[in-house]
């Protein structure tokens, strides 16, 4: 066999590696939609001083902010340590033989320039001996051939980032599984039966009206749902003095908008309101709008006047925070009314 290629969907999240590359193995269905609500429709902040500040997605359930490939019941993970590997295998072979064996593969590698970076693998081409690779080219995520000799395993492999608990240690081997489409009483049952019960208790985390979540992932200076608002135009007017000259982080402006898409596609499995329709679709306008207004910013950050716009960006941001209130308040209700009417 010369030439193996996974099969890869378009991912529904795209923001970090770590989202889409999950995303890109997953099988849409009912059942994985369980699962991607509990564990992705709430939105989480975490900031310093300074007024940097990150945005990630999390679960209800414990734990709410980790790294969530090995708890996927979708995918079975193994990880193979560095010695263990080098020992026994030639890395390329090794890699090779996994992809051949129906397994992605991620983990991280050192780069031409000395730093290092997520990689994950879906296929090989052993005629050319290249890698097919996913990870975001020129700022849009895609796949790209890459040659055996740019594929090299980093030297420390553990892998923190500051704003979760994410990380990556080793080679990842992931293999997907159809054992969590038939219903068992011992087998994730609980996130893979999402329900209007469900929907609307995720919601009302979301806007403070019940708190579980909310209080613990404060004691880990994490803010959540509809306080993230705030706390974004807090950090951004730190930043008017701070990070003078220096362009806008785009991550949490992107991941706003894809949060709000994945919020319509939850919304509309539960609710046949026209009007709520109308909300969803104001709310992900303005997101997409907000994200690109911070691309145009940061496009002309030499332009006078056009970075420093912070005061529009806020006031958008804010915007966003009132019109997410207004819908989720009208799911609430619409939900509540259908089944007290039941």
């Amino acid at each position: 066999m010369d030439k193996k290629t996974l099969e890869i969907y378009e991912p529904l999240i795209t923001t970090y590696p770590h989202h889409a590359n999950l995303f890109s193995i997953l099988d849409i269905n009912k059942r994985s939609l369980s699962w991607i609500f509990h564990n992705y429709l709430l939105v989480i902040l975490h900031h310093d001083e300074k007024g940097g500040y990150g945005l990630d997605l999390c679960s209800q359930y414990y734990p709410w902010h980790k790294f969530k490939l090995s708890t996927c019941p979708m995918l079975i993970s193994r990880v193979y340590k560095k010695d263990m590997i080098l020992g026994k295998w030639h890395f390329h072979d090794f890699l090779v033989d996994l992809i051949k064996n129906e397994n992605y593969i991620y983990f991280i590698r050192e780069l031409p320039d000395g730093g290092s970076h997520e990689v994950f693998i879906s296929g090989f081409d052993l005629s050319k001996k290249e890698f097919l690779c996913h990870d975001f080219w020129k700022g849009i995520y895609g796949e790209k051939w890459v040659s055996f000799d740019e594929i090299t395993l980093k030297e420390d492999s553990e892998f923190r980032d500051e704003w979760s608990t994410d990380y990556l240690n080793g080679i990842w081997a992931i293999e997907k599984t159809n054992q969590y489409l038939e219903p068992n009483e011992f087998y994730y049952e609980t996130v893979l039966n999402f329900s209007q019960a469900d929907f609307l208790d995720v919601l009302k985390e979301y806007i403070g009206v019940n708190n579980s979540v909310r209080t613990i992932l404060r004691k880990d200076n994490r803010y959540l749902g509809l306080e993230i608002y705030d706390i974004m135009a807090e950090m951004l007017e730190k930043q008017k003095n701070t990070m003078v000259g220096q362009p806008f982080a785009i991550h949490p402006f992107h991941l706003l908008f894809e949060h709000k898409r994945l919020l319509s596609l939850a919304t509309s499995t539960f609710t046949t309101s026209p009007l709520i329709k109308k909300e969803v679709d104001l709310l992900i306008n303005e997101a997409l709008k907000l994200r690109n207004l911070v691309l145009y910013c940061n496009l002309f950050i030499e332009e006078k006047g056009i970075y420093k716009n912070y005061d529009v960006i806020i006031e958008n941001i804010m915007k966003i925070k009132n019109i997410e209130l207004t819908l989720i308040s009208s799911i609430i209700e619409d939900i509540s009314a259908f089944k007290n009417a039941d």
